[in-house]
């Protein structure tokens, strides 16, 4: 079943980053719709990397906005932007050393958690339970 193409929920307008004399972005633009897939693609030292650090809030472009389901930013908060729903993946897998795969997981699951601190020691126990259990 392919969704149609809908309106615009990531929109980039004239984003340009510098470091000291070095331009990595120069008013860049482009946009994302929904349900549609883009690639960000270029030879090593293109600014891809860059580009997407400035929309995960890494790097804060000089000048330029980026706007995410209409709210627009001239810099974007890492915390603000992972809990509006912008992941970033990396080509390596690496998983943090001595912890297991669902460990792994679960150090992402804080930000759509609304429970308080005990709240989550007894759903991480019982979830870890869960996982053992069906091993």
């Amino acid at each position: 079943m392919t969704k149609k193409i809908g309106d615009v929920i990531l929109d980039v307008n004239n984003i340009s980053l510098r470091f000291g004399g070095v331009k990595a972005l120069t008013d860049i633009s482009f946009n994302v719709r929904e349900h549609e897939v883009r690639a960000i693609i270029g030879p090593n030292g293109a600014g891809k990397s860059s580009m997407l650090n400035c929309i995960n809030g890494v790097y804060e472009p000089q000048e330029g906005s980026i706007s995410f389901r209409g709210q627009t930013f001239s810099h974007m908060n890492s915390r603000q932007v992972a809990e509006m729903g912008i992941a970033r993946t990396f080509q390596n897998l690496a998983l943090f050393k001595g912890m297991s795969v669902i460990d792994n997981i679960m150090t992402g699951r804080n930000l759509r958690i609304k429970s308080n601190l005990f709240m989550q020691a007894l759903s991480s126990s019982s979830v870890a339970a869960l996982a053992s259990a069906s091993a």
